[in-house]
Formats: C-alpha cells, structure tokens, sequence
C-alpha cells in the first residue's frame, strides 16, 4: 500500500509486522503483532489509507487506526465482513466479500454516506470457495476497476453500480460451468491440477485513459492481458520484464496507483536472476542485498 509519503509492507503468509518505508526506502517505524491482543497475528488481512490514517483490518470487519506516527488512535467496527475493502474517500468504501460470511448473498458492499448498497449476486450453485487476491480493485480515470477469480467480466463503478467494462471471451478454453460440479475441497485441487481452462486469477490495474491491465490464466500458466479500451484490442504478454535499469522479470504487480504499476521484489528474486543483471544494476546493490527487499515503481509508455 502506498499513501503520498510513504509505503506500508506486510510480510507473506500471517502477519506479524507492519513496516513503514519513506519514498527512498528508509524503514522508518514498525509495529509488531502478537497473538493475544486485540490485533491478532494470525487474523490480520489488510491494511487500509484514509487520508493520512492507517487502518489495519482484522477478522474482515475490525479496523485499527493509526496516524502517521502509527500511534493508535480508535478502533471502528464496519457494518460487514469482507475479504478486501478498497476505501475511496471519507465517505466511501467498496468491499469485496469473497464469501468470508455465509448469510452474504452479495460479492459487492458499498458504504456510501452511512448507507450500505449490494451489488453483484453470488452464485450459490458455485462451490463456496475463497480465492485470495491482492488487487480485485484498481482506480481508474477518477472511477474503481473490479475483477472476480473466474469471473471473466472486468467491471467499472460508475458512481451509479459496478457495470461491466468488457469481457474476455475464452472461447471452448473458458471455465463455463465446470465450478458448479465442485462440491468440496478436493473437487476444487482437482480443477487446478487439471490445467485446462483460462480465466481471470481476479487482480486488475488500472493504467492511463484507455488502458487497463489485468492477469490471465491460460492453463495453469499467469499471464499479463493489457486492454485498449477504446480500440476494444487485447494484447496478451507472458509478463513483465524491466529492460530500462535491471533487465529482471517482474512477473505481477502488487498494485497500481496513479497508472503506475508497483512490484515487490525480495533479493532472492535478485540472485535468481542474477545472470541476465547487467553490471551497471549489481554495481548499485549493497553486499546485504539478497537480505533485502526492493520495491519496483514501473510506468508503461503511452502508445
């Protein structure tokens, strides 16, 4: 997550930490998690920007709120349990349930000035399952961009609802009705084995005017699908490379922000890729670097 002065990083799997980095990568405070007190390690799932306060969610509906300094301030309980919430302004929240709450008969939460609107019905002949993403919404042109695992509808808030903005078709490769034969849990590990469909994995990015970048899934295999909205082309790429400083594979962002595309790349990542650095790129690593973790800020050339 980033605000305008600062990042904030989680680590991978349950949570213990939150670390704040300044812009030119200092860390410049931390809070450390446990397990017997009101921010739960293990029931931590994100971290949230109002303004210039932190918020980090807890169970899906707890918000601890921070200042800058990420000295506590109050906790507020939200109307509902959600899997992401992607906050707008003051007074706006969109919330992704992702089935965290069986009685949820919606995918879709918007907390509007007080008032709670539902939108998009979940399938209940699907079978019941959480995929995790990181990014399911993006801002876009002053609007907020939505993208479901399986789902292969991108959609667009238009102030109105979530419409759709356009549609992948897969042809005889898309899922269709394969999810509704899933009935338990290893009905859904034997769909990924199978490696025979493609879908949307459910993470988007919003770029310039007319672009939006999105992940695909092509039997078992990510890849990255970057729509012209306005000429309605899509141009499917395996993923991202940087050729302009470091000449590593990014793979998939994060996040994006402000058409940008931000990375997180650990020194292992580097050392794997260490034979295709060239030697004006290791000259700037320090002898700590495969400790490290570097954050990559990428912004794709206008056509």
């Amino acid at each position: 997550m980033k605000s305008d002065r600062y990042y904030y990083l989680f680590e991978e799997g349950i949570v213990t930490s939150l670390h704040q980095v300044s812009l030119d990568g200092k860390v410049r405070k931390s809070i450390d998690f446990g397990y017997d007190d009101k921010l739960n390690a293990d029931a931590i799932t994100q971290v949230v920007l109002k303004e210039n306060r932190v918020g980090i969610v807890s169970r899906g509906n707890l918000v601890v709120w921070f200042d800058e300094n990420l000295e506590e301030m109050e906790s507020e309980k939200l109307p509902f349990m959600a899997n992401f919430h992607f906050i707008m302004d003051e007074n706006r929240m969109i919330s992704f349930t992702n089935r965290i709450d069986d009685q949820e008969d919606f995918d879709i939460l918007i907390q509007q000035n007080g008032e709670v609107k539902k939108e998009l019905p979940i399938r209940k002949d699907e079978y019941n399952f959480v995929y995790k993403s990181y990014s399911p919404f993006s801002e876009w042109n002053g609007k907020v961009l939505f993208s479901q695992a399986f789902n292969d509808t991108v959609y667009v808030w238009d102030q109105e609802g979530f419409l759709p903005l356009f549609h992948v078709n897969f042809g005889v490769n898309a899922v269709s009705d394969r999810l509704t034969q899933i009935q338990h849990p290893l009905d859904m590990l034997a769909f990924f084995n199978e490696k025979k469909y493609h879908y949307l994995p459910g993470e988007v990015y919003g770029m310039d005017h007319d672009r939006v970048l999105f992940q695909i899934n092509e039997k078992g295999n990510r890849k990255i699908g970057l729509m012209n909205i306005e000429s309605k082309e899509l141009t499917v790429y395996p993923g991202i490379v940087d050729n302009s400083i470091s000449n590593m594979i990014l793979y998939f962002p994060q996040f994006s922000k402000g058409g940008e595309l931000f990375f997180g790349i650990s020194g292992e990542q580097i050392l794997e890729n260490y034979d295709r650095i060239p030697d004006s790129f290791k000259h700037r690593l320090s002898p700590e670097y495969a400790e490290s973790f570097f954050i990559y800020r990428l912004k794709i050339k206008s056509e």
